[in-house]
């Protein structure tokens, strides 16, 4: 588990260790948190979100994605990204990334 100190966003492998070409993470985002990531950061995987308490905008690039409990995002070509909970709640989401 790992906690962002500027963002209070809570971040835990779900995935067994090694060395899977599948890692799944749950995230626990604050209401009022945002973070935000270059496209390099996307470079040599395919990302997939799912949401799994509350809403999440996620931005990639210029499109603005506006995710609520079930919905399930698959990302495109590496872009900038930013995941914010605008709301009074917190969000909770899975991340599912398979290495290229």
């Amino acid at each position: 588990m790992w906690r962002d100190p500027d963002t209070a966003c809570v971040r835990r492998v779900v995935s067994p260790p090694g060395d899977a070409h599948l890692q799944l993470t749950v995230v626990d985002l604050p209401p009022g948190a945002r973070a935000s990531f270059p496209a390099e950061a996307y470079a040599f995987i395919r990302q997939q979100i799912w949401v799994q308490r509350g809403r999440l905008t996620f931005v990639e690039g210029t499109t603005r994605h506006d995710l609520r409990t079930g919905d399930c995002l698959q990302l495109g070509p590496p872009s900038r990204c930013t995941f914010a909970n605008v709301t009074a709640t917190a969000c909770r989401y899975v991340v599912a990334v398979a290495r290229r």
